[in-house]
């Protein structure tokens, strides 16, 4: 069985950091140039979401699962469409924040 890199970052963030609010919204298609050099990589969860509008299950999920979770969107504009934020800010009672 082969599992999605979104469906394997949701589970990391499920059994890693189960009760953190803060988490980081990556467009997959620029994880390796802007991940692994973030400063808060090693602290909050990363969930992954593509640049033309896609949000997959296991992110959705994943949010919903914390309720109130405050995303912040790793890019701009053309990394993370505005589209993407407003259907991301649907799932969280929390805040969403754009991180350049």
């Amino acid at each position: 069985m082969k599992i999605s890199i979104f469906a394997e970052a949701a589970e990391y963030a499920r059994i890693h950091t189960p009760y953190e609010k803060n988490v980081l919204i990556a467009p997959i298609e620029t994880w390796p140039e802007i991940g692994f050099s973030h400063p808060s990589f090693p602290r909050y969860p990363v969930l992954f979401v593509t640049r033309t509008g896609y949000i997959p299950y296991a992110t959705k999920t994943e949010i919903l699962r914390r309720g109130n979770a405050n995303l912040f969107l790793l890019g701009g504009e053309a990394q993370i469409s505005e589209w993407v934020a407003y259907a991301l800010s649907a799932l969280t009672k929390g805040f969403v924040f754009r991180r350049l």
